[in-house]
């Protein structure tokens, strides 16, 4: 790599970036991806209402209509009450079967490459011990890497094996914490799988659920037209205020496998990549992160995506397009060799 744009990749890294994670992050821990997950709905779910079974054909209609996309699908249907929680509950269900797969492998495979434990470790080392992530997934695989870290963990809710939120928590002083190597916030701006709403109407925390409580329904939000309603309640309000306080305070952006597609993070996140600098690393870059980022006045970018199978497009608002052969720095444990 040439040594400029490393020097540039090491000093913005140093500043400790907020990090955003995107469901790209997920994919080496082998969680389903939209695609197989509108597959999945598409053959678990069954309906015995006449309309119920009308509207998930419709939805079935227009998810082949898209080719497998699902966001796109829900983002042109409205669903009723039935249907959404029923694919908000299969959803959960296999994502956690799979993050709990994730998770025992996490642990217990200590030679397992854990790219995300070294850069949160890296990263509270080099600062005043806090570490910001802001993420759209519901997996726990933030969470897991920061445990292995040793820091402590600010989601919003309470630390207990029944745990409540609270709009304030994050206003304690944490940082300092005897036995902890310093303080990891983690807004998972679409919920979580180990959130759940009560018969009651509740928000509780429920750690590493193997099914769905009785009566309990997951605070997971899908995509499409009905995030924006779900949106609108607590823990959103406040975990969407924090989110955006966070990317307003940041001194630049780390983005891993995120592409700019979710309007509730990049709205903020826009305003200010264009006065502060932005690493992005994906397997593919998209159309959107190329608009909001090459096209969109930045002047701070690096952007690294995959190369025909083992080569990296770099884009560098100062060494414009170029590739970089035989490595591959999209990939997190790459990256993670350039700055450390």
């Amino acid at each position: 790599m040439d040594e400029e744009l490393l020097k540039q990749l090491q000093d913005w890294t140093s500043r400790v970036p907020l990090i955003i994670l995107g469901s790209g992050a997920s994919v080496p821990f082998n969680l389903p991806s939209m695609w197989s997950l509108g597959k999945h709905l598409e053959n678990t779910l069954t309906f015995e209402d006449d309309e119920d079974k009308k509207q998930f054909q419709e939805f079935k209609r227009i998810l082949n209509e898209k080719e497998g996309d699902l966001e796109r699908a829900l983002s042109d249907i409205r669903l009723n009450e039935t249907v959404l929680n029923s694919i908000v509950g299969r959803t959960w269900e296999l994502i956690s079967k799979t993050n709990l797969e994730a998770y025992n492998k996490f642990f217990l495979d200590d030679k397992k490459e854990k790219p995300l434990v070294t850069l949160i470790e890296y990263l509270l080392s080099t600062t005043n011990r806090k570490v910001s992530i802001v993420t759209t997934n519901y997996d726990r695989i933030a969470e897991y890497s920061a445990s292995i870290v040793k820091s402590f963990i600010c989601t919003g809710y309470a630390h207990n094996y029944i745990g409540h939120f609270s709009d304030s928590i994050h206003t304690n002083t944490l940082v300092n914490l005897k036995g902890y190597k310093g303080q990891v916030n983690i807004w998972k701006v679409h919920g979580s799988l180990d959130w759940f709403e009560t018969p009651n109407k509740e928000n509780v925390y429920l750690p590493l659920c193997e099914n769905i409580p009785q009566g309990h329904k997951p605070l997971i939000v899908t995509p499409g037209l009905s995030k924006y309603a779900e949106t609108h309640k607590e823990p959103y309000r406040t975990i969407f205020t924090q989110a955006d306080t966070e990317i307003q305070n940041a001194n630049g952006f780390l983005c891993i496998g995120y592409g700019f597609n979710d309007e509730h993070v990049q709205p903020k996140l826009i305003q200010q990549i264009k006065s502060k600098p932005i690493i992005v690393i994906t397997k593919e870059l998209t159309s959107k992160t190329k608009e909001a980022i090459i096209d969109g006045d930045c002047k701070n970018y690096i952007l690294m995506e995959e190369s025909s199978g083992n080569h990296t497009k770099v884009y560098s608002s100062n060494q414009g397009e170029h590739t970089i052969e035989g490595v591959g720095y999209w990939q997190l444990s790459e990256y993670i060799k350039l700055i450390k």
